[in-house]
């Protein structure tokens, strides 16, 4: 692993993987609808969004075609936090691929033409989420947790603002969020480690620094509000469930972090990753509640959440909140070792197999580097998982479960009031 800071604050980073014939290379920024308003809440995933709609001296054809002919996969995302272009080939085409990828994201010019054309596109993909239950839901648990504070609007936005944007608002856009301090660029995979960032460092060292001092300082985590909330959706037959809970305090010293949100992925694999989790083989195999039933840990720089989610009908939906509660409450009071082993054993399956894929690989890293500050090789994050014991995945559940949940519900038959009333069967 090589990690550079250039001048103007852009960090280079590196993974090499002798063992692959392919590379992954992506710019990645701190930026996402974490940095929106109400007003223009969406615009980050719009920007997205038209990036890849013409640069400087490329039309939207010739980025596509450019990309395609050189078998490569291109792809972006936006997030809560972050925002990330990526490419996938061939190792041997990694220059090219990073200077498209650069081109993409510091020359995009946001065609006026383009732009109506795209919004209209959003505009659907927003309807498209909008009414579908399952997706509706994690937006309903992004506002039952966070409430009103911008962690808690949708990243899609709304259709009143996605209607509304201009080639302004994302010029302004990008001159307030797209710059060095903020700015990762890297690549993983097999491919010459001194000539790619050497060719970064000629593209990324003119990047803008920014004037503003904030966009230097550490993001502050928004304030866990855990309220319940429900959406009802009446063509459909099921429920679609979210509960959380809050991980991982953010003033931890650095390594104690780390180690904290290790220790919090290992308790959401022991609770409910796989049919021999206790979530899994209670709710669906001993008690026939839902089909669907799983738990994760969902994360960013400076947050983390434990969140557990299943789909069921609605006259099961008192028994399956019930049955959640006390498997919980089982763990805060003790952990079975066979069960920490089987977590343990499937987390470091989950990091090794990440580790052998390009892309999975570096926007492991760049998750790391946005959170800690570092990368963790990955046998010390191994080694690690392997040292953490019963009581701090015990303590895990203990301290999670000293916050009221946040509950999100959508689907058949649910109402605000029912769901308030169901959520003491998270707290009984």
């Amino acid at each position: 692993m090589v990690l550079h800071t250039l001048p103007n604050g852009v960090r280079l980073l590196a993974l090499p993987m002798p063992h692959v014939q392919s590379a992954s290379v992506g710019v990645f920024l701190r930026v996402g609808s974490r940095d929106e308003t109400p007003a223009n809440n969406g615009i980050s995933h719009v920007l997205e969004h038209m990036a890849f709609k013409g640069t400087d001296t490329r039309t939207v054809q010739a980025i596509n075609l450019d990309a395609e002919r050189l078998g490569a996969e291109v792809n972006a995302f936006t997030g809560k936090d972050t925002t990330g272009y990526f490419m996938t080939g061939l190792g041997r085409h990694t220059p090219q691929l990073l200077r498209m990828t650069a081109d993409i994201v510091l020359n995009s010019t946001f065609p006026e033409h383009e732009l109506q054309r795209e919004l209209e596109v959003i505009r659907q993909e927003a309807i498209e989420y909008d009414e579908d239950p399952e997706d509706s839901a994690s937006d309903i648990l992004d506002r039952a947790i966070w409430g009103d504070d911008p962690m808690g609007m949708p990243v899609i936005g709304t259709v009143a603002n996605i209607e509304g944007f201009t080639r302004q608002d994302l010029v302004h856009h990008v001159q307030s969020h797209y710059v060095a301090e903020k700015t990762v660029v890297v690549a993983a995979g097999n491919f010459d480690v001194d000539a790619w960032m050497a060719l970064a460092k000629e593209l990324f060292a003119g990047m803008r620094a920014s004037t503003d001092v904030p966009v230097l300082q550490q993001a502050t985590p928004a304030k866990y509000v855990g309220q319940s909330l429900a959406r009802r959706f009446t063509q459909v037959s099921q429920v679609f469930v979210n509960v959380a809970y809050p991980l991982v305090p953010a003033a931890q010293e650095q390594g104690v972090r780390r180690r904290s949100r290790l220790a919090a992925s290992l308790a959401a694999y022991l609770f409910g990753e796989g049919m021999s989790s206790p979530l899994v083989d209670t709710v669906r195999e001993q008690l026939g509640l839902a089909y669907t039933a799983y738990a994760a840990m969902e994360s960013g720089d400076v947050w983390a959440n434990f969140i557990v989610h299943a789909v069921t009908t609605p006259d099961k939906l008192d028994a399956l909140l019930t049955a959640t509660r006390r498997l919980l409450q089982a763990q805060a009071a003790g952990i079975d070792p066979v069960h920490l082993e089987r977590a343990k054993n499937q987390l470091t399956v989950s990091r090794v197999r990440s580790g052998e894929r390009t892309y999975a690989t570096m926007e492991q890293a760049v998750e790391e580097l946005f959170a800690n500050g570092t990368v963790t090789p990955i046998a010390e994050t191994l080694a690690m998982i392997d040292d953490i014991g019963a009581e701090e995945v015990r303590m895990v559940f203990e301290r999670m479960l000293a916050h009221p949940p946040a509950l999100a519900i959508t689907g058949k038959g649910v109402s605000a009031k029912a769901t308030r009333q169901l959520a003491g069967c998270l707290q009984a």
